[in-house]
């Protein structure tokens, strides 16, 4: 910690440099920015002096002002996202005030924004050496988006979001570059507003397998861009955390000017588009393998014999209706040259589609407010302050592998619909009288202050909380649940666990921009950065409901209650010198260097280097002037980034025991944990290069990029022989993944005219996973269970699946398998991984007189294995479904499938569900209707639109299961473990939409 003192200190005494130590006469720029197709004013566009670290953002009106900036030469650049680069030279006199107009044209590739970096200053995309996936969601119809995970969808190459359910409330699976750990979470890192926060709801206590997202508690309408930075080669100054990738988020702010309102509100409606099969039975008890072998008549199965039930669709029985969703919001932006502010407020309600009897079991109510302050103190001195707080209250049902779930006991119910109401051991009744639920109450914020006591120095510091209050807790009453899957539950329960958790982080840095000779500027930057992450739960759960109670109190035994900590902390501190050649090419080194609490005291500083180039080559003198081709950049770039282990996973802990001597019992201790003193961070390297090619007047912009990244120091828990005395496992650095593949992103803009715009954005890319060893000795890594079984084996991706291979044939062609005609393989085999390993999207926004917007997106994902373990369950197991008795209905996968669990393999192979999943769905589709410029400036409004939006409207797929895209593990277990297994599929969304500035 002393470093981190000292370098405070440093900055500190920077800051108090006079002011004046460099005065001399100084002017004033001032000047608009305009769009230069429309000749709209452009707000929110960055305007800097090039060679200094002065600048300022357009108002409103696409206006600005640059005051005392040093007399003489001078060149003023202009930037702004989707948009080419703006420049001029002029002369500054003292005491005068110059004009700088800029027209803008729009681009179709990004080298014109500005992101912010790790350090916490400011830099163009033209400067970076590896691709940012960028998302204005300006141009986002946010009427189809129902949060934040489906922003992200198809909207960035390589990045894969995974829809794991149609639960409301519950989180997605978030791949960028494919899986880097065998171990620790392959999810990216988050940041907003330059603070770190919790992005996933670890330690979940909840006891269902699909969990809430934290994510989802950012509200998309007050977000005004996301950067997306997809490996170490762009996130090394992030340090031990960010292997994974990077998601940085800019809430909006204000601009100068009158106060602008927007409101909004949405109503929709949400229905399951899926149709359930029914459950089907002989009343002879014959099969159609029984058939196929000769051991029934054609006559047990006839119609009159075969009874079928659907508890699902039945009217008098289903627990489905549709859901509706709400949303009401209101925000306000404006204030002066000194002072801009950003206040919103947002409702929603979401409610699911299970309701049976008046009960509401799936719902969703969350609160947002923002309000974001920017204050210029001075000329020199300015704050940001950003304040987000959320309140959100969960209902969720129970579901996927759950004996007491809804679409289990619907899906395996009884062929007669006297039994159990028709469901498989409960009746749905019972299945609602499970109440599970989630309160939390989120509060994010944190200030930037940055300080520029010199032309050529700027010192910026963000410190800032993210702190998360939940209400994990879910209740059965005493004799509400039958005793049909245990005795127990007939005494009901009551579990009540309270969590509270603490992000905090602090960064200060300093920047040197100094022009070396004409040409050529050397920009300079060093700083250091605290993360402190603090988890604290209180856990309790008693047995015996008493009558009329619903409390922790009304129990009467089997109590249990725990209390647990985690805390984690890593200093860091880093470097970056950038060369830039007259503003054409550009390199960069950085390096970073952590300490973290998570490997004791031994380990020592952590480094994380980068470089990176970047080359506009098309604006070089020597470059051939060529008709197309209007810009064309070149880069690269290398680095290495980290993920650490949890809390304590370094060091060997002991916790209390009783132990008994006599007879009585006395304290002692056993090791509760076996440490690894020489545990080290996981390490992935990654190499990008890519270039970004600007054809026909920017009508058309192609963004290429390859990669190759290899993780070190895999983390795994590795078995410890029991003689040894200790834990069964602890971590172990053994084991290398690579990944590596190519993202492309296509923008054009077809037509462009007055009275018709039609702009495409059409994304893809591929990634190949492979685990490229595992430390001598150690065995493949075994996933789930015999009859599910995925691996980590040396030389194929992670979480392959793995199974004896069935093969089948028909050989008389009566359309009925004998035994004798399905055959197993004597060994398990790779079939294939669970992870998509090529996705595209089609994005594309159709505008016509300025009145009408067509939007849609479309996207695919294919390369992978989904184990419909739900249609094995009712064909092979518990053998329900129509293919196992109706002659007129059936098919030889299920036939196959059933000889081999039952005939071959029994009570194991079900390779014959491992089916591909390649699909593409038709995710969003909006229509604008905007009121045209003569109505609103006729009675004094900024704008009214209505929007009308459809989300899920189709999947197009092979897979035989409701939805490819499930996931019954939800996001546990680093997402490798995969199947369909009574999952909620997604659910079809229809939104009206209505917003009203003025």
């Amino acid at each position: 910690m002393s470093r981190f003192r000292w370098l405070v200190a440093i900055v500190c005494a920077l800051a108090v440099l006079p002011a004046g130590a460099l005065a001399q006469e100084r002017g004033t720029i001032t000047g608009q920015v305009v769009d230069q197709a429309t000749q709209r004013p452009l707000g929110g566009a960055q305007i800097f002096i090039v060679g200094s670290n002065r600048g300022t953002l357009t108002n409103q009106e696409g206006r600005f002002l640059i005051p005392n900036v040093p007399a003489g030469p001078q060149e003023v650049r202009a930037t702004l996202i989707g948009f080419t680069q703006g420049s001029q030279r002029v002369t500054v006199a003292g005491g005068e005030t110059v004009t700088v107009d800029f027209t803008l044209a729009q681009s179709a590739i990004e080298l014109g924004g500005v992101i912010v970096n790790a350090i916490g200053q400011q830099q163009r995309t033209r400067e970076i050496g590896n691709a940012v996936g960028t998302i204005n969601v300006e141009q986002v119809e946010l009427a189809a988006v129902n949060n934040m995970t489906a922003l992200l969808q198809g909207r960035s190459p390589g990045v894969v979001v995974t829809q794991n359910t149609g639960t409301t409330g519950t989180a997605s699976r978030i791949r960028i570059r494919g899986s880097n750990s065998i171990s620790l979470s392959n999810e990216p890192l988050v940041i907003i507003d330059g603070l770190r926060i919790a992005s996933e709801d670890r330690f979940t206590n909840i006891p269902l397998w699909q969990s809430p997202s934290r994510l989802n508690d950012i509200n998309p309408e007050d977000i005004a861009s996301i950067e997306i930075l997809k490996g170490p080669a762009a996130a090394a100054l992030y340090g031990t955390a960010a292997a994974n990738g990077v998601i940085q988020i800019t809430t909006k702010r204000g601009r100068a000017g009158t106060p602008r309102w927007n409101a909004y509100t949405e109503q929709g409606r949400i229905t399951d588009p899926h149709t359930y099969p029914a459950s089907w039975r002989s009343l002879s008890g014959c099969l159609i393998v029984d058939l196929a072998e000769g051991d029934c008549d054609p006559a047990d199965l006839a119609p009159d014999q075969l009874i079928s039930f659907n508890p699902l669709e039945h009217p008098d029985f289903t627990p489905f209706k549709d859901g509706y969703r709400g949303k009401y919001g209101v925000s306000v932006s404006g204030g002066g040259e000194a002072a801009t502010y950003y206040v919103s407020a947002d409702y929603e309600q979401e409610d699911g589609v299970y309701h049976l009897q008046g009960v509401n079991l799936n719902w969703l109510n969350r609160l947002n407010l923002r309000g974001n302050l920017s204050t210029r103190v001075s000329d020199r001195l300015d704050f940001t302050f950003n304040t987000g707080f959320t309140n959100s209250n969960l209902k969720l049902p129970d579901n996927d592998n759950s004996l007491y779930g809804i679409l289990l006991n619907g899906l395996l119910g009884s062929a007669d619909s006297t039994v159990n109401r028709g469901t498989y051991g409960i009746p749905f009744e019972e299945t609602f009288a499970f109440e599970t639920g989630q309160e939390a109450q989120r509060f994010i914020t944190g200030v930037n202050a940055n300080y520029r006591p010199l032309e050529w120095l700027s010192l910026v510091g963000t410190a800032g909380l993210d702190q998360l209050s939940r209400h994990d807790h879910d209740y059965v009453g005493a004799n509400q649940v039958s005793s049909v899957f245990g005795a127990l539950i007939t005494e009901g329960y009551r579990r009540s666990n309270r969590v509270s958790v603490t992000n905090f982080t602090g960064t200060i840095s300093g920047t040197a921009t100094v022009p070396l000779r004409e040409g050529i500027v050397s920009t300079s930057s060093v700083g250091s950065q605290l993360n402190r992450e603090e988890y604290h739960d209180t856990r309790a759960f008693g047995r015996g409901v008493a009558p009329g109670t619903r409390s922790l109190q009304g129990t009467s035994r089997l109590f249990a209650v725990s209390e647990n900590t985690v805390e984690n902390a890593t200093l860091g501190a880093f470097f970056q010198q950038q060369f830039g050649f007259n503003d054409r090419f550009f390199l960069t080194g950085a390096v970073r260097g952590d300490q973290n609490s998570a490997f004791g005291t031994g380990i020592g500083w952590v480094w994380y280097p980068s470089v990176s180039a970047s080359w506009v080559v098309s604006e070089e003198p020597f470059f051939p002037q060529i008709g197309a081709l209007s810009n064309l950049r070149l880069r690269s770039a290398l680095g290495r980034s980290g993920l650490r282990p949890s809390f304590r996973d370094a060091i060997t802990y002991f916790e209390p025991v009783s132990v008994r001597i006599g007879t009585g019992d006395i304290p002692g201790v056993t090791v509760a944990g076996t440490g690894n003193p020489d545990l080290r961070p996981e390490i992935t390297t990654e190499l990008e290069l890519g270039f970004d090619l600007g054809l026909l007047g920017e009508r058309l912009g192609l963004e290429f990029t390859y990669y190759n990244k290899t993780a070190d120091n895999a983390l795994v828990r590795r078995v410890l022989p029991p003689s040894l005395g200790l834990t069964t496992t602890r971590w172990d650095n053994i084991g290398q993944v690579r990944n590596q593949g190519i993202e492309a992103m296509l923008n054009a803009r077809p037509v462009d005219i007055p009275a018709l715009r039609w702009e495409v954005t059409l994304t893809g890319s591929g990634n190949r996973n492979e685990l490229l060893e595992l430390r001598e000795g150690i065995e493949p890594i075994i996933l789930g269970s015999n009859r599910n079984q995925q691996r980590h084996q040396p030389g194929f991706p992670l979480g392959g699946y793995w199974s004896r291979p069935v093969t089948y044939e028909d050989r008389n062609g009566d359309g009925f398998l004998q035994v004798d005609e399905v055959e197993i393989g004597d060994t398990a085999i790779y079939m294939g991984q669970p992870i998509p390993t090529r996705e595209l999207s089609f994005n594309t926004n159709l505008t016509l007189f300025n009145l009408l917007r067509v939007s849609g997106l479309v996207d695919y994902k294919g390369g992978h294995k989904q184990m419909n373990f739900t249609r094995f369950d009712r064909c092979s197991w518990e053998i329900l479904c129509e293919a196992a008795f109706n002659p007129n209905n059936t098919n030889l996968q299920d036939q196959a499938g059933l000889i081999a669990f039952n005939y071959l393999e029994p009570g194991i192979n079900t390779a014959v569900y491992l089916e591909d999943s390649d699909f593409v769905k038709f995710r969003e589709l909006s229509f604008s209707l905007m009121a045209p410029e003569r109505f609103t400036n006729r009675y004094g409004v900024g704008g009214l639109r209505l929007t009308l939006s459809a989300r899920n409207l189709a999947t197009w797929s092979d897979y035989s299961g409701f939805d490819p895209e499930v996931n019954g593990f939800g996001v546990f277990d680093q997402g490798f473990q995969t199947f369909d297994y009574y999952t909620q599929p997604p659910l079809r969304y229809y939104i009206a939409r209505i917003d009203f500035n003025f």
